[in-house]
């Protein structure tokens, strides 16, 4: 068993005050082998969001970026391995899905979200 934990961060390109994104798991432990889900919320956010990004950081080392997707469920191509991305734009929510997990896979996992409008 290992844990992944999950922080969500709001980016903003304009306004300097951040409407939260929440993690709705922050700590997940995991078997190697299984699937897991990362999700985030952006609910009490009132813009709209242009993008969404997914980032991990292992121990001691600088975010690496993983991917973004549109609200319109447009895509970073391509995914890193065993990695797919959704967004529910009515919940507003967005999931990061790691296939079969690894131990490389326990690391610091972060999303955030850019706007220019509130």
């Amino acid at each position: 068993m290992f844990t992944i934990t999950l922080l969500c961060v709001w980016l903003s390109l304009g306004d300097s005050m951040a409407d939260p994104i929440e993690p709705l798991f922050p700590h997940k432990a995991e078997f190697q082998g299984d699937n897991v889900t990362l999700s985030c919320s952006y609910k009490e956010f009132s813009g709209t969001v242009q993008y969404l990004y997914w980032y991990r950081q292992y121990p001691q080392s600088r975010p690496e970026f993983l991917l973004y997707i549109l609200p319109s469920g447009m895509k970073s191509d391509p995914l890193p391995p065993r990695m797919f991305v959704e967004v529910d734009v009515n919940l507003k929510k967005v999931d990061l899905l790691i296939s079969s997990a690894a131990l490389s896979d326990s690391a610091l996992c972060f999303t955030s979200f850019s706007s220019l409008t509130r």
